[in-house]
């Protein structure tokens, strides 16, 4: 920790709220899943002979992180001095805390959870954009699916059924509310049940849902299934639609800016990569998202550019703020460091 006085005055106040999120949101499991020497461990720079900072990003094993994988295996984060390490968590309820803590300098996680975190006066940056929609109604990465027999057809026919999400109160809750309402419906009258994405599908296939706010691989397996989209909610709400970000405490910004500025030029790299190299992505995804080759071939990919778009942003706030989960307008300005 710095020894500047603005943050030791906030210590107090941030572990209060942090320990106010984990509480709220329920902290989920984290696993490792290393790239590069263990953390806090010093790695020699290969060329310069200069030592590596150790860093650990917190990460969900879903398709929209494949550019880190390759990035690091590109050596882009090398090139920056990073000794990346990425954890592995069901969910961004564990990665949030763990930035906030310092157990992780940099996190990934939904936008919404990161405008709940800024709400609530957590000190977080939004360092870059994360993955953003394909804005392709039926075709995109995150949507609403169900089978047949629930009898949905539409973002209507969700009034009064119950849909899986994989987090009360959230991005799924928001976007929903937004499509229903668009449709004519009562954005009040759909039941949200949280799950985590990967017992989704089973869920679906007994009947304990009608519906599953579901992202990649998972949103294929159920299509594969049998199942259907009957509802695209980001691209309802706005184009261009960006759907998560990479973030860390204002504390890391602060103290260690051109870390900072070497992480977002390497994940800008890996994003360019990612985009110029789809067969590589469908590759590295078999790995840490354990992903079948077949299914590999036929999931939809994220879109990824590290430009945010403040104008979804924006209409994704107003929402967030009409149905409740906010308790104010997002201010994008104090969010974002770029």
């Amino acid at each position: 920790m710095s020894s500047r006085s603005p943050l030791i005055l906030e210590s107090n106040r941030r572990s209060f709220l942090v320990g106010a999120l984990v509480a709220g949101g329920g902290a989920l499991g984290l696993s490792a899943c290393g790239s590069g020497s263990p953390s806090g461990a010093a790695a020699e720079s290969p060329g310069s002979g200069g030592a590596l900072e150790s860093v650990t990003l917190g990460l969900i094993p879903i398709t929209d992180v494949a550019p880190v994988y390759l990035g690091i295996q590109q050596g882009y984060f090398r090139d920056a001095g990073i000794d990346l390490t990425v954890q592995m968590a069901q969910g961004g309820a564990a990665i949030l805390p763990a930035v906030m803590t310092g157990d992780f300098l940099f996190g990934y996680s939904n936008v919404v959870s990161l405008l709940i975190a800024a709400d609530k006066g957590l000190p977080i940056a939004v360092v870059s954009n994360g993955s953003s929609s394909t804005n392709t109604p039926g075709e995109d990465v995150t949507e609403v699916a169900a089978l047949p027999a629930s009898g949905i057809s539409g973002p209507l026919d969700l009034v009064g059924k119950t849909v899986a999400v994989n987090a009360l109160n959230n991005f799924a809750d928001v976007t929903i509310r937004n499509s229903v309402e668009r449709a004519g419906g009562d954005p009040d009258g759909v039941k949200f049940v949280e799950m985590p994405y990967p017992n989704m599908p089973a869920a679906l296939e007994r009947g304990d849902v009608d519906a599953a706010w579901t992202t990649e691989p998972f949103r294929t397996q159920i299509l594969d299934a049998g199942g259907r989209i009957v509802a695209s909610p980001m691209t309802d709400l706005a184009e261009d639609f960006d759907s998560a970000y990479y973030f860390t405490s204002r504390a890391t910004l602060e103290e260690k800016p051109e870390l900072v500025a070497g992480f977002r030029d390497a994940l800008a790299r890996s994003f360019t990569y990612a985009m110029e190299h789809e067969d590589e992505v469908r590759a590295i995804v078999q790995d840490y998202a354990k992903v079948t080759p077949e299914l590999a071939e036929t999931v939809v990919m994220s879109v990824w550019t590290p430009r945010i778009n403040r104008d979804a942003l924006a209409a994704l706030g107003s929402a967030a703020a009409q149905y409740g989960v906010l308790s104010k307008e997002p201010d994008a300005d104090a969010l974002i460091s770029e």
